[in-house]
């Protein structure tokens, strides 16, 4: 079994349970919390990472641009998960954001040379149209149903990933993966302003007055589960090719589903069911050899 498919499968587990202590906690906090902690806990996990993996290779001037880009990108991505999730249901904007790898094959093709089959063409074909029903809501005064703000902000970081995703293949054969750990650092520690600058609010700002001490431990938890599978995820891209590894690793909304279903009681329509079935089917299409 190849590295790169088991580092892909630890990413899915990861990034799958960080969505449901962001659902739990996000709404108490606020991304302005959120924020505030990407830069208190991921800026140290990226920092210790950086000083145990870095390579001792040639950094150019444009290699560090894309880098940078490429980490500014995803962390200003991340946020707009979050503003999406606060209303929204994270099984639906879970599934919308991580439906990137669309983005990204079609990227890998144009720019990386990467080739795509049949069967991959049919698993785009299908998360495209699973996405846009997800983005269709059958009964806007439902209890359950997913608001106009949610779903920008979903389908925001839907496109964020998708350039991120793509841009870290391009960085991480530049600069190597544990060089890109030190440009995480920066994003990571920049996000409370990159928030600022979006919402033009003080970044200290949350949605509940004295959120709970719990409400900020699963946040915390929520980010370092993200930050471990960030780990996996640019060392398995080092390994083997963008448009197998992205679509393998985006898997994790099943085990997001399953978790908000069982511990959050979210409802989908039957609609909403199909579309999210058929992203899941186009991801592990365009994730086939054939």
């Amino acid at each position: 079994m190849e590295l790169w498919f088991v580092l892909a499968i630890i990413v899915t587990f990861f990034w799958g349970s960080a969505g449901i202590f962001a659902k739990l906690s996000t709404p108490k906090i606020g991304v302005a919390g959120v924020a505030l902690l990407i830069a208190l806990v991921e800026g140290v996990m990226y920092t210790v990472a950086f000083i145990y993996w870095r390579e001792d290779v040639p950094v150019s001037l444009e290699d560090g641009f894309i880098a940078a880009f490429s980490c500014l990108v995803g962390v200003t991505g991340y946020l707009c998960f979050f503003e999406s999730i606060i209303e929204g249901q994270v099984a639906i904007a879970g599934t919308i954001s991580a439906a990137y790898p669309v983005l990204t094959v079609i990227g890998a093709i144009l720019l990386l040379s990467e080739s795509l089959t049949a069967v991959q063409a049919i698993g785009v074909l299908a998360i495209i149209g699973g996405v846009i029903s997800l983005s269709y809501e059958p009964e806007p005064g439902s209890k359950h149903a997913m608001n106009k703000r949610s779903l920008i902000f979903a389908l925001l970081a839907f496109a964020l990933w998708g350039a991120w995703s793509l841009s870290s293949k391009v960085a991480i054969d530049r600069v190597g993966p544990g060089n890109l750990f030190g440009f995480y650092i920066l994003s990571s520690l920049t996000a409370p302003v990159i928030y600022a600058w979006f919402r033009r609010v003080r970044p200290g700002g949350t949605r509940m007055d004295n959120p709970p001490m719990s409400a900020w431990t699963l946040a915390g938890i929520g980010l370092a589960l993200n930050v471990t599978g960030t780990f996996a995820f640019s060392f398995a891209l080092d390994k083997g090719n963008a448009s197998l590894i992205v679509p393998i690793s985006s898997a994790y909304p099943l085990v997001t589903i399953v978790l908000a279903v069982a511990v959050l009681r979210e409802k989908l329509s039957r609609l909403h069911m199909i579309a999210v079935g058929a992203v899941v089917i186009g991801l592990i299409l365009i994730g086939m050899t054939v």
